[in-house]
């Protein structure tokens, strides 16, 4: 796919981050170079509004951006993924707290910030049940002791944005520089797929925290934390979307480079064969309709946002509005892109199968994006909500 969103990044980058995407992926070879080529470029502070010194692009062209480099290599793209929650959550507020202020600039020389939230032995996930991560008081500062699982990005960040709970079971962020001593991220993630992610545990051992490391609840201006649950669903699909224009463009390779064929097909070679002809041109129709959903559903956000800076009375309705955007976006390219991953297969042969083409990871990075929130739970919400009026969850992953 061209590059074709400003300042985005650099073309020779974006090809190299292609190439190299199967390679790293069977090597198992983290891509802290390429992290730190795409921290140089700008990438993390485009979205950062123009009022707060970045390039203010808008949603959609966040997602278009993150579809852009999760068909390079959605790794990459997932990495940055809770970069971006941050920014919609805290940054991009209205907030004058200073430990937003120093964040900020911070995105604007170039850091990652990362995220260490979810706790395997947690029996829900999401809601606001308290975290055994626990904040101590001790004298004037704090000490935190924990494990988080799931802490996407965190390997490669600069700082590392937690949840954790008081003494009294009470909620706030710690958001830590990463190399604060008894902090430490381990690449233990051991998934199907996204393997490159760092997505594994982050342990707090003893870790000092002082005051101004700490956002109480009411330092996080109210309706922006549910948006930012919103826009780390749309990021995952955006992911999905770009590997789906991947499959579409190795598919389309493949294809044109196969000579054989079956003795009963239609035509003797491969690229000649209307067949398999149809199955790619439907793989082309598939990426061009999830790049669609998921610029149609940032849409809807774009606008939510503005609302949220307006102050806009109708805040609250084009926040459901946004959160339903994203759900039906999620269900559709979900199942679009399983189905794209799968033909890949028929149309390119039985020999791209064999595993130095590792080929398979295309399917398996889907599977364990999609499965990070089930769409059945999703479908149902909206049912729910068009027949019945119930809101749609507000408490995170929604």
């Amino acid at each position: 796919m061209s590059n074709t969103i400003p300042p985005f990044i650099p073309d020779e980058l974006l090809q190299r981050i292609t190439q190299g995407a199967a390679q790293r992926d069977a090597k198992r070879d983290q891509p802290f170079g390429l992290i730190q080529e795409m921290k140089t470029s700008g990438f993390g502070r485009q979205r950062l509004t123009r009022a707060f010194g970045g390039e203010g692009i808008t949603l959609a062209d966040t997602f278009s951006a993150a579809l852009v480099v999760a068909e390079a290599d959605p790794n990459l793209a997932h990495i940055w993924r809770n970069h971006h929650v941050v920014l919609e959550r805290l940054l991009n507020t209205p907030s004058q707290h200073p430990l937003v202020k120093k964040l900020r600039a911070r995105v604007l020389a170039g850091d990652l910030i990362g995220q260490a939230n979810t706790e395997l032995n947690h029996s829900q996930i999401g809601g606001n049940t308290p975290f055994f991560s626990k904040l101590v008081r001790k004298g004037t500062e704090y000490v935190l002791n924990g494990k988080k699982f799931y802490s996407t990005g965190a390997l490669y960040s600069d700082w590392i944005y937690a949840p954790v709970s008081l003494e009294d079971d009470s909620r706030v962020v710690v958001i830590l520089p990463k190399d604060r001593k008894g902090l430490h991220t381990i690449d233990d993630w051991m998934g199907m797929g996204q393997r490159l992610t760092g997505s594994g545990t982050t342990i707090f051992d003893n870790v000092n925290v002082e005051p101004d490391d700490i956002l109480f609840a009411t330092d996080i201006p109210e309706q922006y934390g549910p948006f930012g649950s919103t826009i780390a669903q749309l990021y995952l699909t955006s992911i999905v979307a770009g590997i789906v224009s991947a499959l579409a463009r190795d598919a389309a390779e493949l294809l044109g480079k196969r000579k054989r064929n079956f003795y009963y097909a239609p035509h003797p070679a491969g690229a000649q064969d209307p067949l398999l002809l149809a199955a790619l041109g439907e793989q082309q129709a598939d990426a061009f309709a999830v790049r669609a959903i998921v610029l149609a559903a940032a849409s809807v956000a774009d606008h939510a946002h503005a609302a949220l800076i307006a102050e806009d009375a109708q805040a609250g309705q084009l926040l459901q509005a946004a959160a339903a955007a994203a759900a039906k976006a999620k269900i559709t390219v979900d199942r679009i892109a399983q189905h794209t991953a799968s033909s890949l297969f028929d149309i390119a042969g039985a020999s791209a199968t064999l595993a130095h083409h590792n080929l398979d990871r295309h399917w398996r990075n889907i599977r364990t994006l999609s499965s990070h929130n089930p769409a059945s739970h999703k479908a149902y919400a909206l049912g729910n909500l068009r027949v019945n009026g119930v809101s749609l969850p507000a408490q995170g992953f929604f």
